[in-house]
């Protein structure tokens, strides 16, 4: 039933408990309860279907139109019913994320990404940290799965190829980050590890320095990221006519604690070394820390580097020459990758994005009279 009364217009729907109070001029609402779409639709004018495209962010509606909607929808309070939404569109409007570590500052930066591009579709994220565990990663994709998720991203990083395959397969789509899994179901955001890893090295080799230590990824996790740095160490010092000695490489956890006693060790077993590169930000402070514990100056004795360039990498006692990764894009254009999928009309297989060498105070050129 509807009335109008001076500049009011009142709108009585079935349930006679639910009334839509709307003053036009003033733009006062009083909001009902259970706000339905077609309530929206009527209070704009427009259809059903247009608040239903708005929502769902399918078809193109208007600029001005959508604002509108936009709107209305804060005014009146109303919130879709998913239940019924997943029912009509058979999706849960749900896209599940898999991460190794959520104690390591690089990967909240990719949820944000991640979260950033599904809201824009209207999704959430269920984000399951499989704690360096490939059982937990199991899991984890199990769930995903078991809980109807329209598609998942996944940073893992133990689990063999064959096994990540299958477990992919029973989703209806899924996106690898930093991982590449050839004849996969999974589509591939990435950087090129190896190569700039090899930027990296290059970079202290060109400032007179040979004796070079690694400090690795504990090796009970070698991951794809793993391999593709170490070999682009060990590949970039080959190119340079150098030896790698397998003893100037050490495996530890990426935490500064244990990369501090790795770093203590490999220091006192070559006294010699010029350089410590390391596969990560995290090993780096502990090595930044070892050489500070025995009065080595860096990078006057020895140069320091690391990978990532997460948050704290340049406030560090001396700022860290890293790599830096684009975290956050990493998670967006994986999320927007996967909807892609999701939605049947994947346009790309693998996205390779740049990473940009930074170089800080940690390395230079080593003074010889230290």
């Amino acid at each position: 039933m509807t009335g109008t009364f001076g500049l009011v217009t009142l709108y009585v729907s079935a349930d006679i408990k639910n009334i839509l109070i709307i003053l036009s001029e003033k733009n006062v609402i009083v909001k009902q309860k259970n706000v339905t779409l077609a309530d929206v639709a009527r209070a704009d004018g427009v259809s059903a279907k247009t608040v239903s495209r708005v929502i769902n962010n399918t078809d193109y509606v208007s600029a001005e139109t959508r604002s509108q909607i936009l709107q209305a929808i804060d005014q009146l309070g109303y919130r879709p019913n998913r239940m019924a939404r997943s029912l009509a569109s058979n999706r849960s409007f749900i896209i599940g994320l898999v991460i190794p570590d959520v104690t390591n500052p690089f990967f909240p930066e990719i949820m944000r990404g991640v979260e950033h591009a599904a809201l824009e579709r209207g999704y959430n994220v269920l984000v399951y940290n499989a704690d360096l565990d490939d059982q937990r990663e199991r899991q984890g994709l199990t769930l995903l799965e078991e809980t109807r998720v329209d598609g998942v991203i996944v940073c893992t990083m133990k689990l063999a190829d064959d096994e990540l395959r299958s477990c992919l397969q029973r989703h209806r789509a899924s996106v690898l980050i930093n991982r590449v899994m050839p004849g996969g179901p999974a589509g591939i955001v990435r950087v090129d590890l190896f190569h700039s890893m090899g930027r990296v090295v290059q970079h202290v080799l060109d400032s007179g320095r040979r004796k070079i230590g690694y400090l690795a990824a504990n090796r009970s996790v070698m991951s794809y990221s793993s391999q593709q740095r170490l070999w682009g160490f060990e590949a970039t010092m080959k190119a340079n006519g150098l030896l790698v000695d397998p003893d100037y490489i050490r495996s530890c956890a990426a935490a500064v604690e244990d990369s501090l006693r790795t770093a203590r060790q490999l220091l006192t077993d070559h006294p010699d070394i010029e350089a410590l590169i390391c596969y990560n930000d995290m090993i780096a402070a502990g090595a930044l820390e070892a050489c500070a514990e025995r009065g080595i100056p860096v990078p006057d004795q020895v140069a320091v580097t690391g990978f990532d360039d997460i948050m704290f990498s340049s406030v560090f006692k001396v700022a860290l020459t890293t790599v830096h990764v684009p975290k956050f894009e990493l998670g967006v254009r994986a999320a927007q990758m996967l909807f892609e999928r999701i939605d049947g009309h994947p346009t790309e297989s693998e996205v390779v994005l740049n990473a940009e060498l930074l170089i800080r105070q940690s390395t230079g050129p080593r003074r010889k009279e230290v």
